[in-house]
């Protein structure tokens, strides 16, 4: 049932967030009905979420994906077509349809152009959504015991496979990521229409909608990661849970649409009065500047060419406007209840919106809600941010200068041999480079010593063979071992703490295997 309803979750997302684009195209085409398409959209991008886990299941991809995609989107963009005349009449489609063989290019009109330009992000961005979700759904990575074997290969295939709740939360991070952005192109989106399109009131209830659906997503994709930690950890989970969980998610998306029905959201665009109030006064300002300089430009003319003659055109005649026809009487209505609706409406979005940002907050950052210290523990939250936020970034410095480093290998290697050098400095390596090469370095001299590493060994088994000929050395290839395993496979940020810790196990292995090495002295 939730894999059902996580597409039809995002599909009324995508329709929410197109609500503005129908407003923008109902004023530029007169009597056309955007409700269609909205509609359209929203089945559409279901459609398109399924498929794309037939696909999946399936195993197309590549050209044979990408044909299929262009069909699919081809198909939709006909019906498309068909379904902007439903307002207009199955004679005006009989009558259009028998001018298209005399002048082709009468087929493509304006309303088909703009509503296949608008339509076909809706839908890629549905699909694209439809595919995080599906992966964070996916059984996959290490959710059961290792094996008893610690040498075996069945254990070095388990340790470095990778791990389902990391993946998982990856993914939903970035699907807090879009559900963010997605939240704030709409409310833009209907700021600006606002401006334009007396209308604009209507999207109120889009922009209420999109936040629930959006809530109610990531709470089921929470709870898939969270499902998965489960597993991996072994702890039991009730049988239940997963259905009372559904059931929660849908009491919730019951209770904001029955507050979508009843709540009067027709005096809720106050705040984007406001914001276009203050950006007509800031045009009026510019104007206002660009008039001053007008006129003392044409006051300093007038003092250089005191008699030039201009020659003033006639004033334009018009004609008398007749007076308008009084109209009915506007309802009397309390400005205070227009108020408070306003206010009741705004308090359910930030409320919505809020409450999805302090998730999102919690998830990216568990550190946050550690310290209980009032303004010393924000603080200390906000240094520990800004120090992960180092971290992260040392991380992305070491992986670009692997990369470096793997570009100028391979141009190496293109480039006629020379003698290598004999010596090199350490300084210009990364932590997550010097942890690595001193594993190689290791194993360089192992090989010297008459222990060489067969391809087919892994770091583990390695670390066996050389230890039973070298018991005294044990720990220290133990803790080298492990800590290449890290660098090598591993995605955190190896610290230059780590390198320190690394480096004497490095020195006294590297010291022991010279001098087994070297012939002994009679």
């Amino acid at each position: 049932m939730e894999n059902v309803l996580r597409p039809i979750l995002i599909a009324g997302m995508t329709a929410c967030v197109g609500a503005p684009l129908a407003l923008v195209l109902e004023m530029l085409v007169p009597g056309w009905d955007g409700g269609y398409w909205l509609a359209f959209a929203f089945v559409a991008g279901l459609e398109g979420i399924l498929s794309e886990r037939v696909l999946k299941r399936r195993r197309i991809t590549g050209w044979a994906y990408m044909g299929s995609r262009a069909t699919e989107l081809l198909f939709l963009l006909l019906v498309l077509k068909l379904l902007n005349y439903i307002p207009l009449g199955v004679g005006q489609l009989l009558a259009d349809a028998a001018r298209w063989p005399l002048a082709p290019e009468s087929f493509l009109t304006d309303l088909d152009l703009f509503a296949g330009l608008l339509f076909v992000p809706l839908w890629a961005g549905a699909i694209y959504a439809g595919r995080m979700v599906a992966e964070i759904e996916l059984e996959m990575g290490r959710t059961g015991p290792p094996p008893a074997d610690l040498n075996s290969p069945e254990y070095y295939m388990w340790l470095t496979q990778p791990s389902a709740v990391r993946d998982r939360q990856e993914r939903l991070d970035w699907l807090g990521e879009l559900f963010l952005w997605g939240g704030m192109g709409l409310l833009v989106g209907a700021t600006l229409v606002h401006a334009f399109v007396s209308s604009a009131g209507a999207l109120g209830i889009p922009i209420l909608l999109y936040f629930a659906l959006g809530v109610a997503l990531l709470s089921q994709a929470q709870f898939s990661v969270k499902y998965a930690s489960w597993q991996v950890e072994g702890t039991p989970v009730q049988p239940g849970m997963a259905r009372r969980w559904l059931l929660a998610v849908l009491a919730f998306l019951v209770v904001v649409a029955l507050v979508a029905l009843v709540l009067p959201t027709g005096y809720a665009l106050g705040p984007f009065r406001a914001i276009w109030g203050v950006l007509s006064l800031l045009l009026q300002l510019l104007v206002f500047v660009f008039a001053l300089l007008f006129f003392l430009l044409t006051a300093l003319l007038s003092f250089l060419l005191p008699h030039a003659v201009i020659e003033q055109p006639p004033p334009p005649t018009f004609d008398p406007v007749p007076p308008s026809l009084p109209g009915p009487e506007a309802a009397a209505s309390l400005p205070w209840l227009q108020i408070l609706a306003s206010a009741l409406f705004w308090l359910v979005i930030v409320a919505i919106a809020g409450y999805a940002l302090v998730r999102f907050v919690r998830e990216r950052w568990p550190g946050w809600e550690e310290d209980e210290e009032g303004q010393a523990g924000g603080w200390r939250r906000f240094l520990a941010w800004l120090r992960a936020l180092w971290r992260r970034w040392r991380g992305w410095r070491s992986e670009a200068l692997e990369q470096w480093a793997r570009r100028r290998a391979a141009a190496a290697r293109k480039r006629p041999a020379r003698r290598p050098a004999r010596f090199f400095s350490l300084r210009g390596l990364g932590p997550r480079e010097l942890v690595r090469y001193f594993y190689v370095s290791t194993a360089r001299r192992a090989a010297q010593a008459g222990q060489p590493r067969r391809p087919s060994q892994t770091p583990y088994e390695y670390e066996a063979s050389l230890g039973g000929q070298f018991p005294d050395l044990e720990p220290d290839l133990s803790g080298l071992t492990e800590a290449f395993v890290e660098a090598r496979y591993g995605r955190a940020p190896v610290e230059p703490e780590d390198v320190e810790r690394v480096k004497p196990l490095w020195q006294r292995i590297k010291a022991a295997l010279r001098r087994r090495r070297e012939p002994s002295v009679p």
